[in-house]
């Protein structure tokens, strides 16, 4: 989702502007170190692969964060998914209240009892900390993009490091020409990742919500596909930083997963409820 997310906001960018304060701030100072890199390494391919690999090393805390904030909704819905189901059962009888009322006054009473459903809802799901959108969650995404972004259109139009254009990576690819090859390479990496991102931590979908499993496994799998398109459009420089990005995707997701395992319910706490026996937020707030 993150590769997506990155190619669906550079699409909307313009790599030939060196001026302003997101130059000046994030793209020059890449375009000079990536040039210092190569002072030491000798070479353009493998200095794009270090410079790729310090960015993602520095944000790399700030993704374990989220994961770790992903966890702990991640177990929040789990935790939350018994009192849903009946929070969901009553929307639904109070959705066919609405569809057989005749009178205005049936309809206003059904509709003041989903208002009221939906209020629950929210407060289950605030009660187990079962909401997976939140700022805590996107500011990771948004922390990197500027530095991603950076480095992005220092390999699209690089000055300080415009050696980049005539050379090539491992004496096959070219870092400055548009390359066949490496989109391909690039979308196998970021299938991998995603395959291993749906194994780790499959979707999970909330009572309602079933009818969304197919449209966010789908989403998942549209990035590798929009990263390979993107990487057959730019220079191999671009390609290569995809594919170097991916690998280290791959290396995060599982280190995350070590770090902050995906919350499982206890066996012997899987087992059928009974719904008259689940005590909703609001049943709680009757009783005080």
């Amino acid at each position: 989702m993150l590769g997506f997310a990155s190619v669906f906001f550079l699409s909307g960018c313009s790599a030939q502007d060196r001026s302003g304060t997101f130059y000046e701030t994030f793209v020059k100072p890449m375009d000079m170190f990536l040039s210092k890199i190569h002072e030491y390494v000798g070479s353009w391919g493998w200095s794009i692969v270090i410079i790729t690999l310090i960015v993602r090393i520095i944000i790399l805390p700030f993704m374990l964060n989220n994961y770790k904030t992903q966890n702990k909704a991640r177990r929040g819905q789990v935790l939350a998914r018994p009192e849903l189901e009946v929070v969901q059962a009553k929307q639904k009888a109070a959705r066919e209240k609405e569809a057989r009322a005749i009178s205005n006054e049936e309809k206003t009473q059904a509709r003041a009892e989903l208002m009221e459903l939906q209020r629950e809802q929210m407060a289950i799901m605030k009660k187990y900390d079962a909401n997976p959108i939140s700022v805590g969650g996107c500011l990771p995404l948004l922390i990197q993009m500027p530095f991603l972004t950076g480095l992005f259109f220092t390999l699209t139009n690089p000055l300080y490091s415009a050696g980049i254009i005539d050379s090539t990576y491992l004496g096959i690819f070219s870092l400055g020409t548009r390359s066949y090859v490496l989109p391909i390479i690039a979308f196998l990496v970021y299938a991998a990742q995603t395959k291993l991102t749906m194994a780790i931590n499959p979707p999970l979908v909330q009572p309602g919500q079933e009818a969304m499993q197919g449209q966010m496994q789908m989403m998942q799998w549209l990035s590798p596909v929009m990263i390979a398109i993107f990487s057959f459009w730019v220079a191999g420089a671009v390609a290569v930083y995809y594919i170097v990005g991916g690998l280290f995707l791959i290396f995060q997701t599982y280190l995350g997963y070590k770090i902050y395992p995906p919350y499982k319910p206890e066996k012997e706490k899987k087992q059928e409820f009974d719904p008259n026996k689940v005590t909703l937020v609001s049943n709680k707030k009757k009783r005080k």
